[in-house]
């Protein structure tokens, strides 16, 4: 047998043997997913386009007419529970909470306004008016576990004897979270 007739005798047989042969080769995926230390804020809504996480919620003093003899109180209130709350991770032992004068503020004092007039209003950090939200001033907030701490956020109009002008009295704050 010639060198030829055996290569077709091998081809041949590598042929036949070409539809049962498989082949397998093996590898590895590895996965991982990396938690840094920080800190969630929530305001109790669903996020959604219309409701960003930055927005934290609104602080409403309602309706009323040009005068009112007794000061109007408001807590912020999101869309959703009503809370602003901040949930972190083990390694975040504290964390504080800042908010500024707002834009409508002079320094001293926060403002509602309606774009001619303004009406002073102050922050606390409780119901009752005894623990304020100084301008710019930080308050501290602990970590115990990575439960929602709600920070809470009340305001106060002075009571109002004067009439005002007829509008919509506006501001906006900016909270800041550091941790």
């Amino acid at each position: 047998m010639t060198i030829s007739n055996w290569a077709l005798a091998a081809l041949g047989s590598l042929l036949l043997l070409a539809d049962d042969t498989q082949a397998a080769i093996s590898g590895q995926i590895h996965a991982r997913l990396t938690i840094i230390a920080g800190c969630e804020v929530t305001n109790g809504a669903t996020r959604t386009p219309e409701s960003p996480v930055d927005d934290f919620g609104l602080l409403d003093f309602g309706q009323h007419g040009p005068t009112w003899n007794a000061p109007l109180r408001a807590n912020v209130s999101g869309s959703g529970s009503g809370r602003l709350g901040v949930a972190c991770n083990p390694s975040v032992t504290g964390f504080t909470v800042t908010i500024d004068g707002g834009l409508n503020g002079n320094g001293g004092t926060r403002r509602l306004s309606n774009g001619r007039q303004t009406i002073a209003y102050r922050l606390f950090l409780d119901a009752s008016g005894s623990d304020s939200y100084s301008i710019g001033q930080q308050r501290n907030f602990a970590v115990t576990s990575g439960a929602q701490i709600p920070i809470p956020v009340f305001g106060s109009v002075v009571a109002n004897t004067h009439a005002l002008p007829a509008g919509v009295y506006t501001d906006t704050l900016t909270v800041t979270l550091d941790w």
